[in-house]
């Protein structure tokens, strides 16, 4: 198991950024840092994270063994490993999904997810987790936080090592066995499983729409369209095309 070394700072741009610098500077995996407010947070595809007080505001360095190929996994990995918790916390498991790969949501509102940074040699895993509060954020998913369900007597400090441990401990797993060992139980969390979906691509504009049949072996997103069935391991966005059927 990765030795867990937490460190726990008032204040900080991002705890990415301080995992980043320390991952550059050799520090070993499992190294954390929880902030207890940003001022730079940030989620995917450089979106902004509004952190307030209250909430969890986490990174770890993570150093895997598997081929880089399959170092994006771990964005899902990370995700089902937030919703394990939550479920372990106390909140109902059919009250929870995730939208890939790794945003999670509560009652069709957002209440966390996590940013995976890389170089050639590590991964920096940034998690927040909404545990107080639930920010307004502009055109994106409604918000809700963990007290809007259970009344959870935890500090953050105590939250994170939980956090922690859940994902180390797939971690652990997916270096020894790969996905695969994830993929059913991370499909039955997926949102907008078997419903027609539109994707959208990092590069351009361009749009698929399809039926969005859930993971493939990989982690990609499998897509039928027409005759065809199409895997994407690398989007920008996607969603329902028919809202009333959300």
């Amino acid at each position: 198991m990765v030795n867990i070394n937490l460190k726990t700072l008032t204040t900080c741009s991002s705890t990415n950024d301080i995992a980043l610098e320390s991952a550059k500077a050799g520090l070993d995996e499992g190294t954390s840092y929880l902030s207890y407010s940003q001022t730079k947070g940030r989620g995917r595809n450089d979106n902004k994270w509004t952190s307030l007080e209250g909430n969890l505001f986490l990174s770890t360095i993570i150093r895997p063994k598997q081929e880089k190929k399959y170092w994006q996994q771990l964005s899902l990995i990370l995700g089902i490993s937030i919703i394990e918790l939550l479920v372990k916390f106390g909140i109902n498991q059919k009250l929870i999904e995730l939208k890939w790969p790794n945003d999670i949501l509560v009652k069709n509102k957002e209440g966390g997810g996590g940013v995976l940074e890389s170089s050639h040699d590590f991964i920096v895993a940034g998690i927040g987790l909404n545990v107080k509060k639930s920010p307004e954020i502009e055109d994106k998913w409604e918000t809700t936080n963990i007290t809007d369900y259970i009344d959870l007597k935890m500090s953050l400090q105590e939250i994170a090592y939980e956090v922690l441990n859940q994902f180390f401990f797939n971690y652990k797993i997916w270096n020894e066995n790969g996905f695969i060992f994830f993929k059913d139980k991370i499909n039955s969390f997926l949102k907008y499983k078997m419903k027609t979906i539109s994707i959208k691509f990092n590069s351009n504009t361009e749009t698929i729409s399809g039926t969005f049949l859930g993971l493939g072996d990989a982690g990609t997103i499998k897509l039928a369209s027409g005759t065809h069935i199409y895997e994407y391991n690398s989007i920008d966005n996607y969603s329902i095309i028919n809202k009333g059927l959300s």
